[in-house]
């Protein structure tokens, strides 16, 4: 078994079956919760997902301010059973890219996490691996993780609501400078061409995303048709570095 997740300093049992673990407020759900993100994590390491994940933090690290903190919004309640899968393997993502940026350096990468629909359990099972929680009231709103976000931090938004994404490209105070989320590109085919929806996509990739380099992120042998995904991107945006970058493009 993969002990990529173990050399996070995660306080959580190695093996399913495992009845003693390091944080005892953990039920036996999230016991067995925990077991089953084991096991998407050797399945995430022997995929291709994370070469094409890797390969765009590798540029990220090159245009750009070194990345010091991550915050994951919309992640969903990791203990509903619709979605129940999909939310785990995009924690196993989350945790898989904190892991890579966090190779070789002293100080550790700060992780946060905000979803109006986490439980206390939720939050139990996220502070075993070291994320911190942000509240909102909404997922529509940003919250706290409105003032979390600077020019160091990477955003991981899969599947966060269209009202929040105009927030979080067009409205904040401090400029995003790294997303990794839904792909743009894909979510103008989703929405029908006169529909409101797909007119706030527009505005977002014309007044927002225009700003930002896209490099799509794919790689077979992870997600399922069951785990009902959505294509995934990176976008970055940082100043003069990123324009020498798009010039030898």
């Amino acid at each position: 078994m993969s002990h990529a997740i173990e050399d996070m300093e995660v306080s959580a049992p190695q093996q399913q079956g495992q009845q003693k673990t390091k944080n005892k407020s953990l039920s036996r759900e999230l016991l067995q919760i925990t077991a089953q993100l084991l096991n998407f994590q050797d399945l995430y390491n022997q995929s291709q997902l994370p070469g094409s994940v890797n390969r765009q933090l590798q540029a990220i690290g090159k245009i750009g301010a070194p990345v010091t903190r991550m915050i994951s919004l919309g992640l969903g309640s990791l203990l509903v059973t619709k979605g129940h899968a999909r939310r785990l393997k995009q924690l196993v993502i989350l945790l898989s890219i904190r892991k890579y940026l966090q190779d070789g350096r002293k100080e550790p990468i700060e992780i946060y996490a905000q979803d109006p629909t986490f439980t206390r359990s939720d939050e139990t099972l996220l502070a075993a691996f070291g994320v911190q929680i942000l509240r909102t009231a909404s997922g529509s709103d940003l919250g706290e993780a409105a003032s979390f976000i600077t020019p160091s931090t990477i955003v991981y938004s899969p599947f966060l609501t269209l009202e929040a994404y105009e927030q979080l490209i067009l409205k904040t105070s401090v400029p995003m400078h790294y997303l990794i989320g839904d792909d743009f590109d894909a979510l103008l085919q989703k929405w029908p061409k006169r529909s409101a929806e797909r007119r706030q996509v527009e505005v977002l990739v014309k007044t927002g995303l225009s700003k930002y380099r896209r490099k799509a992120v794919a790689g077979a042998g992870f997600w399922t048709e069951e785990d009902e995904t959505f294509p995934m991107a990176v976008y970055s945006r940082s100043g003069a570095g990123l324009e020498k970058l798009r010039a030898r493009m």
